[in-house]
């Protein structure tokens, strides 16, 4: 009797919760301005290696607004791919109210806009659905997420309806790429659930469908489903440099240890490999952990230099490998980037003309410089 009603109490508090996020996908007072979208400026690619930018769309109601700009920056890069990463919030890592927050994740019309928009500057797009923790407990991150009572079965029912949501936009868009999930590392081991997930989505998007592991938590025996998708996603925040401020040597050496792992990985799970995620703050210390955005939480010029080289040993150990599908930098923000900005955007750095002449596809050896 006890778990029958909370069953029902959770059912309807499930669907409570995503009654107010339907809400934000109204517009209100008849939506936005009906200006017409630019023509098309370029043809979007249909084939080879996806070369992309990502960009978290953080806003709500003005999230067109905010962020159409970027688009037009990342395909001036010379991009031909932009990763759109779209957010559900839990309260902490053992909660169960994953919800959409019309204040902090973009209406159904502002995503489409955007999508279309990206299209319409010649560029492939890649959808990617992220949980963030308003009320993270010491340590945590969407890795770390476990149910009360272990009641995956509740948990996952709010994820299938989170991620079925973006699956129709994608689809309605002709969104290319779609992520059924990212980094959900205590979730993974539940595979019949994703399995169903998985399923789900194809029922309703007819893309080519990935997910993202965590670049310490990508293997068969740790994630059991890869078999069911098209592309194999994975971050790259591997531990590079032992010491902030490294040469250029030791980060190399570190990707001619770790690449034969991944590599064989790969020919195992007989699933291309997609890079959702490359990329490091411009702070001493992040070829020592990528994942860490407080390294050393300071702007520097030898922090700049580290992301640099850290760009640089990337395109040279995995730029030109065939098992590689997809490379998309982590990330473009509408932070103005240069030298006060501490974070991952290349915006405005070192590494920004260096990024620039790998998407122009020139010659490798004019991309390659140590000495920046």
């Amino acid at each position: 009797m006890h778990k029958a009603l909370t069953v029902i109490l959770a059912g309807c508090c499930l669907w409570a919760a995503w009654a107010v996020g339907g809400d934000a996908d109204r517009p209100a007072g008849g939506g936005h301005d009906p200006t017409p979208m630019p023509k098309p400026m370029r043809p979007v690619p249909t084939g080879g290696r996806f070369r992309g930018m990502a960009i978290q769309l953080h806003g709500g109601k003005d999230a067109y607004d905010r962020y159409h700009p970027l688009v037009s920056e990342v395909a001036d890069l010379g991009a031909d791919t932009v990763m759109f990463v779209v957010h559900g919030w839990q309260m902490h890592a053992g909660s169960l109210d994953l919800h959409i927050d019309p204040h902090r994740t973009p209406s159904d019309d502002d995503l489409g806009r955007l999508l279309d928009l990206a299209a319409i500057h010649g560029m492939r797009r890649v959808l990617m659905p992220v949980i963030l923790l308003k009320a993270p407990r010491t340590g945590e991150w969407r890795g770390k997420i476990i149910p009360p009572g272990h009641d995956w079965d509740a948990w996952f029912e709010r994820y299938r309806q989170f991620v079925l949501k973006f699956a129709r936009v994608a689809e309605e868009h002709e969104v290319e790429v779609f992520m059924v999930g990212s980094e959900l590392i205590k979730a993974e081991r539940q595979t019949d659930e994703w399995r169903k997930t998985i399923a789900a989505v194809r029922g309703v998007y007819s893309g080519s469908l990935g997910y993202s592991a965590n670049w310490d938590h990508y293997g068969p025996k740790k994630i059991g489903f890869w078999d069911d998708l098209d592309i194999v996603g994975m971050t790259s925040y591997y531990e590079l440099a032992r010491k902030p401020n490294p040469k250029i040597e030791e980060i190399d050496a570190n990707w001619r240890r770790i690449k034969p792992e991944i590599l064989a990985f790969q020919a195992k799970v007989n699933r291309p490999i997609m890079f959702t995620e490359v990329g490091w703050c411009s702070q001493e210390g992040a070829a020592h952990e990528g994942w860490n955005y407080f390294a050393s939480d300071k702007a520097t010029a030898a922090g700049q230099k580290e992301q640099y080289l850290l760009y640089e040993s990337f395109i040279k150990a995995w730029s030109d490998e065939p098992a590689v599908k997809g490379i998309i930098w982590w990330e473009w923000s509408t932070s103005p980037g240069g030298s006060d900005d501490k974070g991952y955007t290349p915006k405005g750095k070192l590494a920004e003309p260096l990024l620039r002449m790998w998407f122009g596809n020139r010659p490798r050896a004019a991309t390659i410089s140590s000495n920046p």
